[in-house]
């Protein structure tokens, strides 16, 4: 369960933060990826005038023939007067196999959301806000050619919202939580295909401590009756913010992907075995 930042200061003094945390794991793929590639992108900004503005992006993405494995911390805390700071990751993972005939295609899934904010009623101008979602996709692909069958997934990466089919099987789970509107939630979604075995919810939306956490373990299960090319989209994004709204850019630092931290490279279309591990770091700190 998430816990709130309860410390307390003086009102001149108080931080105001956020926090923004998703992951999602599918394991145990009983039908290995013929290929699957991944986006993992961090990007964090912050600005000071009097006061103090820290973010921190934590974004990982793993996998293999037959588990995809993502998670990112985003967090924003500023202080004191005029600042604000944004800590954002996106990440999409796009693998493809084939299911024969008279198969079944099945795999274990795990996925959680900690969504946080804090801030000092006393002080109206300051908001905090956090955003993240987590899904999965499946979808038949099978009319699409084995030669212009690589570009198509090539172009997910960076296009996913462009393929407007509908999926054979999905999964979302979503929050929001800002301190400045009543536009909270905490959502899960999901097709028939998706059996949930654990699912647990805790939030509080009032007050100038928010919160929203969650956890949900389940299984996917689907029998094809003929021979059918399969593709995945999993999705990870969200973002962390705080503002203090009177500020002028006086101070201003900005890290673009892969700008600070960590990476390593993923390995690309075509490759069938092997691990993959992609990590984005990035911390800084601006002001007094």
């Amino acid at each position: 369960m998430a816990t709130p930042n309860t410390s307390t200061t003086s009102p001149s003094q108080t931080v105001t933060s956020a926090l923004s945390y998703g992951d999602l794991f599918l394991t145990n793929l009983s039908q290995s990826f013929s290929t699957i590639d991944s986006e993992n992108l961090a990007d964090t900004s912050a600005f000071a005038n009097g006061g103090t503005a820290t973010v921190f992006n934590n974004a990982v993405v793993e996998t293999d023939d037959t588990e995809v494995l993502t998670f990112a911390t985003s967090s924003a805390s500023g202080e004191k007067k005029d600042y604000s700071a944004l800590a954002e990751t996106y990440a999409i993972i796009v693998g493809n196999f084939v299911v024969d005939a008279g198969k079944t295609l099945s795999f274990n899934f795990t996925s959680a959301l900690d969504l946080e904010t804090s801030t000092d009623t006393s002080q109206q101008s300051k908001n905090a806000s956090v955003v993240r979602e987590v899904s999965f996709s499946l979808y038949d692909t099978s009319d699409i050619s084995k030669e212009t069958l690589p570009d198509f997934l090539t172009n997910l990466l960076s296009e996913p919202d462009s393929f407007e089919k509908s999926p054979l099987i999905f999964f979302s789970l979503s929050g929001d939580i800002n301190t400045s509107g009543k536009n909270n939630f905490l959502t899960i979604d999901k097709s028939e295909n998706v059996t949930i075995d654990t699912e647990f919810k805790d939030s509080n939306f009032g007050g100038s401590q928010k919160f929203a956490s969650t956890f949900v373990r389940g299984s996917v299960k689907r029998s094809f009756n003929k021979q059918t090319n399969i593709t995945l989209i999993a999705l990870r994004r969200g973002q962390a913010k705080v503002a203090a709204p009177e500020a002028s850019p006086t101070l201003i630092l900005r890290s673009m992907p892969g700008s600070l931290g960590i990476t390593t490279q993923g390995r690309r279309q075509g490759a069938t075995s092997g691990r993959s591990y992609d990590r984005k770091v990035t911390k800084l700190t601006v002001g007094k």
